[in-house]
């Protein structure tokens, strides 16, 4: 047996040492230029082309770019995209400009939902829902704000469809006698119902919040950032004076700004909109922007303060302490899944995505253990090898994990957490 080993061994041997050697292509080190272009402009290329070589290797392999996510440095927007998809949060849907959340990006989005519904409870509102379709006839009644939605209304026109031989098409029998819009504010189909609810100064402050869908047609869209559906929360508030109005909008850009910095862990800035640029329909804009990375100063949060215009339009009318009648004054303000594009854009980067301990669907755990010697308690110190109880079987070394790959059942998935939730 010995010797048929050898001897295949042998001939192996022999057909690679007579096998003719394949010959690597030779290369010129002879500099090659064009007429156009002489050595010395050729110089400058070579050392911008060997300075971003350095640069990748810099990054070291924390933050190198990975595979299947292109550098932010070279694609600010397309680096935007392969982080999400990355990381499983979102997947195209086939209603153009409409997106799906995944699990993952729903985990994200369901813990600032929770913090910020605590904060708005607490400043006194209570969550409610309204219908998603709306009559035409609402919007018309408020001049500026028809004019600012007009363009992205989705309408409905008919109850029913019915089959033809081009397949299914609107019943011609079911036309609806009065369209209806697919909501993309709820400002009108609330303040008619606060005509039924408001009478005396009894009434108010009123203050309501809706976390909802709404729809506003987008030509073009960018999963989270702008969509044709996101999800967002709206509030809603009537008070008897403007100074206590403002100051609700005030106060609620406040609640943004401390969610948006203390879970969220963005920096923003807060400041009024010029008149071009306030919502439709209000006397004021108030804001919260975001600086990200590539320069973008993304409006992350609004609240307008709405003075006596949807309350005119709608007829809501309280009697006053001196049995008068006088017009409500109003506010509207309301976040959506745009914070979630925020998040991603300024703290993730070429390995993936990045989230704060305080928002993050999975923390990071680390742990002591402790040993009992002697009736003592003490620490073990993983540098002094395994403990006697840990030989005995009764114990095991320090243990940690770190969440940067999350397993789960969609195969692996590029996370990380920063910092730690005591530490934040």
């Amino acid at each position: 047996m010995r010797r048929a080993v050898v001897t295949m061994l042998s001939l192996r041997a022999a057909r690679a040492f007579l096998r003719p050697a394949v010959r690597a292509p030779l290369r010129r080190s002879v500099q090659v230029w064009s007429a156009t272009e002489s050595p010395q402009q050729q110089k400058p290329k070579k050392k911008k082309q060997q300075q971003k070589k350095q640069q990748k290797v810099q990054k070291g392999a924390a933050t190198q770019a990975s595979d299947s996510i292109c550098s932010a440095s070279e694609d600010f927007s397309q680096w935007y995209s392969d982080v999400i998809r990355q990381a499983d949060m979102v997947d195209s849907s086939p209603v153009k400009g409409c997106m799906v959340i995944k699990p993952w990006g729903m985990a994200v989005w369901d813990g600032l939902k929770d913090s910020l519904d605590k904060k708005i409870k607490k400043s006194g509102a209570q969550n409610a829902y309204f219908p998603l379709l709306i009559p035409r006839s609402f919007l018309s009644k408020e001049a500026e704000h028809v004019d600012g939605f007009a363009k992205e209304c989705a309408v409905v026109t008919h109850h029913r469809l019915k089959g033809d031989e081009n397949g299914l098409i609107p019943d011609p029998d079911a036309e609806l006698d009065e369209p209806l819009i697919i909501r993309p504010t709820s400002e009108t189909i609330i303040w008619h119902m606060f005509q039924k609810w408001i009478s005396s100064h009894r009434d108010l402050p009123l203050k309501i919040n809706q976390w909802a869908n709404v729809v506003r047609w987008e030509m073009r869209t960018r999963p989270f950032l702008r969509s044709s559906e996101f999800l967002w929360q709206e509030g809603h508030t009537a008070h008897a004076t403007s100074a206590e109005a403002i100051a609700t909008a005030e106060e609620m850009l406040d609640v943004y700004a401390d969610v948006v910095e203390n879970v969220l862990a963005v920096p923003v800035v807060k400041g009024k909109k010029s008149a071009i640029e306030r919502f439709a329909g209000a006397d004021e804009t108030y804001t919260i922007e975001a600086l990200m990375p590539n320069g973008w100063a993304l409006q992350s949060g609004t609240s307008h303060f709405l003075g006596q215009n949807f309350a005119r339009a709608f007829d809501v009318y309280y009697q006053n302490k001196e049995a008068k009648r006088d017009l409500v004054w109003a506010t509207s303000w309301g976040v959506s899944t745009r914070l979630l594009g925020a998040l991603v854009m300024t703290h993730s980067d070429d390995a993936g995505l990045v989230l704060p301990p305080r928002i993050a669907p999975v923390q990071v755990a680390r742990g002591v253990l402790l040993c009992l010697r002697d009736g003592v308690r003490s620490p073990v110190d993983p540098r002094a090898g395994r403990s006697g109880a840990h030989r005995q079987g009764r114990g095991e070394g320090p243990r940690g994990y770190t969440d940067r790959h999350v397993v789960g059942r969609q195969g692996r998935r590029r996370v990380r957490s920063i910092g730690s939730p005591r530490e934040s």
